[in-house]
């Protein structure tokens, strides 16, 4: 019981030396906005010295960069891409054409009476084909 009532008096104290100090509202207000803006400033202080070691961080990697630029090397020559032929469209739409009925077949669809691909596009790079960095 000794700890507790320790404890209580010294609660009890704390809160009365704050409220009851002898200072008026406006003493207490000022303080307190002193407080606010010390904290706030250490704190954008800190913010501002983390932003200028990582700027200076940032400059010193670019001019390493920049040191370490490799010799231009000779140009492989480019590797020609293979395109199928522009008049193997027809071979392409009849494998196409095939595949597909093919496939309908193999789920247990009925074949279909009148079933024609007309026309074909290749749309973007294939992610095979693109280049290796």
């Amino acid at each position: 019981m000794g700890l507790e009532t320790t404890v209580e008096t010294a609660a009890k104290e704390g809160l009365d030396s704050v409220l009851n100090n002898g200072l008026s509202f406006s003493e207490k207000a000022s303080l307190s906005l002193k407080m606010v803006l010390m904290g706030m400033g250490t704190v954008f202080a800190v913010l501002f010295i983390i932003w200028l070691s990582l700027t200076i961080f940032r400059l010193v990697m670019d001019a390493a960069a920049k040191k370490k630029k490799p010799s231009p090397a000779v140009p492989a020559e480019p590797v020609p891409e293979t395109a199928a032929p522009a008049d193997d469209g027809g071979a392409l739409v009849a494998a196409i054409t095939a595949a597909i009925t093919a496939y309908r077949e193999e789920r247990g669809e009925p074949a279909p009476s009148s079933f024609r691909v007309v026309s074909f596009e290749r749309r973007g790079a294939s992610p095979w084909k693109k280049k290796q960095r």
